[in-house]
């Protein structure tokens, strides 16, 4: 849990020095048309709104824990070139981005018809299976894009780790765990490791865990197929993790609970993709342990972006984010709890 050398990356990239390097390699990129503006920057990443011919591209940079995503986005785009946007310029090194704009993310346009946007919940989940599938034998490329990696038997001793990390915080940082919730640790251990054994003994390839898989991360690619944005978060490990979030928004927003035929369907359509190496029946019985093994990638990927920044630079509103996902992950139901606080 030792951090990484902290900077103020928010101010860095509203830097003139800054801007002025990063403009210009995206001039060398592409034919920019116009100023290149300013989109979003938060303590993770910066995203600058680059005028070329014909419309739009997007640059960004991520946090030092997290720019491996350049380098993973251009090997998702060797294997599945159709499942991510036009690549204009890729810097490993620096980890910066440029990519072609494909409009508005899914999310933005939810269908007035409840069981049309059940469908589309499957459609993503079923685009990303494919894409876990294709990426499953590539761990090598994976290791060399840097892209973490985060190993089912090794759950109970980080989130002891992190745990302690947090409950040895100050008084007063938003980022403490307390008393109560380091209790809440210990006493959910036993379930955690007994499902992160589960899916280890499961014979399921690790692969690419979107880590961040919903709607607003997935969009229309040129053919009208999904392609997926926003990978900084992944990590390499059980990729049925990367349903979770997709499962959890279809419980939280839409009127189909567990069990209903729309709620299965979704199921269905990620599971296909894995039916050649179990039963669907089997891989389903998978689903309640990768869950909570998702709610523990949350929680490194936020633990990761915290130790790249001062503590000053982090939003009030994510302190609490590292702890929040390890008390769900350990939680007797995560999703019961997550959506209780």
């Amino acid at each position: 849990m030792d951090a990484a050398a902290e900077r103020d990356l928010p101010t860095l990239w509203r830097s003139g020095s800054w801007r002025a390097e990063a403009h210009t390699w995206i001039r060398a990129q592409a034919d920019v048309t116009g100023p290149i503006q300013e989109h979003l920057v938060r303590f993770w990443s910066v995203v600058l709104k680059v005028p070329v011919a014909g419309g739009w591209a997007w640059f960004k940079e991520n946090a030092p824990s997290q720019s491996f995503e350049a380098a993973l986005m251009e090997e998702v785009a060797r294997v599945a070139p159709d499942r991510v946007p036009p690549l204009l310029g890729v810097e490993r090194a620096r980890g910066w981005l440029l990519t072609a704009d494909l409009g508005d993310p899914i999310g933005e346009h939810r269908p007035a018809d409840d069981r049309e946007a059940a469908a589309e919940v499957a459609e993503v989940a079923g685009a990303w299976s494919e894409v876990q599938r294709r990426l499953s034998g590539r761990e090598p490329a994976m290791r060399a894009a840097r892209v973490p990696a985060f190993e089912d038997s090794n759950a109970i001793s980080y989130a002891v780790a992190l745990a302690d990390h947090l409950a040895r915080l100050p008084e007063g940082d938003g980022r403490r765990l307390d008393l109560e919730g380091r209790r809440q640790v210990e006493a959910g251990l036993g379930r955690l490791g007994e499902d992160a054994a589960r899916l280890e003994a499961s014979g399921i390839p690790e692969s690419v865990e979107h880590n961040d898989l919903h709607l607003w991360n997935a969009m229309r690619g040129r053919d009208g197929g999904i392609a997926f944005i926003d990978l900084g978060d992944a990590v390499w490990s059980h990729p049925f993790a990367s349903v979770r979030p997709l499962l959890w928004v279809m419980r939280a927003r839409l009127p189909f609970p567990p069990g209903a035929p729309e709620y299965e369907r979704v199921i269905d359509a990620y599971l296909e993709s894995w039916t050649d190496l179990a039963p669907a029946q089997e891989l389903r019985r998978l689903l309640p342990a990768a869950e909570r093994m998702s709610a523990l990638h949350r929680a490194e990927s936020w633990r990761r972006l915290m130790a790249d920044v001062p503590l000053e630079a982090i939003d009030v509103e994510f302190l609490d984010a590292p702890a929040h996902w390890l008390l769900a992950a350990t939680a007797e139901d995560p999703f019961a709890w997550s959506q209780a606080h």
